[in-house]
This record gives structure tokens, sequence and C-alpha cells, in this order.
């Protein structure tokens, strides 16, 4: 049984987009890796661009400083 967790940082996509993408995730896991699609599981979580971190400051900041 697949399990595919995929996190996204905010904006979050809309509630159409996530279906479109789990479905465009078990299409790709049923046709090409032949995987039993009533099988598939897939989680997207939204995550805060404050709980995300690149050089040691987090993208909310890296934003912040961009915009100044």
């Amino acid at each position: 049984m697949p399990l595919v967790n995929i996190k996204l940082a905010k904006p979050a996509l809309s509630k159409e987009q996530k279906a479109e993408l789990i479905a465009d995730v078990t299409h790709l896991l049923s046709t090409k890796y032949n995987k039993n699609k009533e099988r598939v599981v897939v989680v997207i979580e939204d995550v805060e661009n404050y709980d995300i971190g690149f050089g040691g400051e987090s993208v909310e900041q890296i934003k912040a400083k961009a915009a100044k």
C-alpha cells in the first residue's frame, strides 16, 4: 500500500486543486508503477511559512526582509 505524504508551503492550494493533485498522484502510481489505486493513500499537509527555514531563518522572516 503506497502512502504518499505531500507537504505544501502556504498559501495553500484550493480544495479543487488538492483533489486534482490526489487524483494525479494516484493515477501515476497506478499506471506507471502498477499499484492498485484503491490502496493508494495520499495525505496533503499545509505548512506555515514560519515552520520552514533556510539558512537559519524562517521563510516568514525571509519574505519580510524581501518586502522591505
